[in-house]
């Protein structure tokens, strides 16, 4: 299995910031909002303008959020693993968005809406975040995930587990977000430029702010392959890093 280098860049991640300080970016014209949808994501887009009930939770989804106050907390989604743990990516929950967003220093606790109520969540472990000056935010390892407990969960809730083996170019995955459902394929496995940064899987979409840590589900075997973790342009493409499971597996010491 090839293994590809890449040049260091600045990766982006995708937790939705709210910021009294920042204005929102200008919306795209609807044509051409329409015809990249139905370009890169025919199953998964919605034209701008029309509505769609996007829920807050599904399955074994979670909403996530954590930050220093109401105004600029980070948001994104957490996978219940079962034992009511959960995954979702470290940048979501360590303090790292809310510095670089100018919103002060130190993670905040986290609280998850799941199984139609919320809960507050313990943060068990998490990523070592390498803040790179005029780059970024990289991970050691490539581990840009954390994992949060919550009290007992109501019984039968929906739970993934991780996957055995780690994913591989071609294996069609499920995407899915609060956002979408989008069925895609591994395009590559790649290292970041430095080997302390580790590396992760891609794949050939462009995901939006608040689908950090979303679920990429092998369809062959109905189990976690991946965590999304940020979106990286190359050569004119975005395309969307996700931790693979191996890492995930580790990670939590299954």
């Amino acid at each position: 299995m090839r293994i590809r280098l890449r040049r260091a860049a600045r990766p982006a991640r995708m937790g939705r910031m709210r910021n009294p300080a920042s204005r929102p970016a200008p919306r795209p014209g609807r044509r051409a909002a329409a015809l990249l949808c139905a370009l890169l994501l025919p199953a998964a887009c919605t034209a701008p303008g029309a509505t769609r009930d996007w829920p807050e939770e599904r399955d074994s989804l979670a909403a996530v959020s954590a930050g220093p106050g109401p105004e600029c907390r980070s948001s994104g989604v957490a996978v219940h693993i079962g034992r009511r743990r959960f995954l979702t990516a470290a940048h979501l929950v360590d303090g790292t968005q809310a510095l670089l967003h100018g919103c002060g220093r130190g993670a905040a606790p986290a609280s998850l809406r799941f199984a139609g109520r919320n809960w507050e969540a313990e943060i068990l472990r998490k990523g070592q975040a390498d803040l790179a000056a005029g780059i970024g935010t990289f991970y050691v390892g490539g581990r840009d995930v954390a994992l949060l407990r919550t009290a007992p969960l109501p019984p039968d809730v929906p739970a993934l587990p991780l996957c055995a083996a780690p994913p591989r170019p071609g294996q069609r995955v499920l995407v899915d977000t609060p956002r979408r459902r989008a069925v895609t394929e591994i395009a590559a496995l790649v290292r970041e430029a430095s080997p302390l940064h580790g590396g992760y899987a891609e794949l050939p979409l462009r995901l939006e702010p608040g689908e950090s840590g979303g679920a990429v589900i092998d369809l062959g075997g109905a189990c976690l392959a991946g965590l999304v973790s940020h979106r990286q342009e190359r050569d004119g493409l975005w395309r969307t890093r996700i931790v693979p499971s191996p890492v995930l597996r580790a990670f939590v010491g299954d």
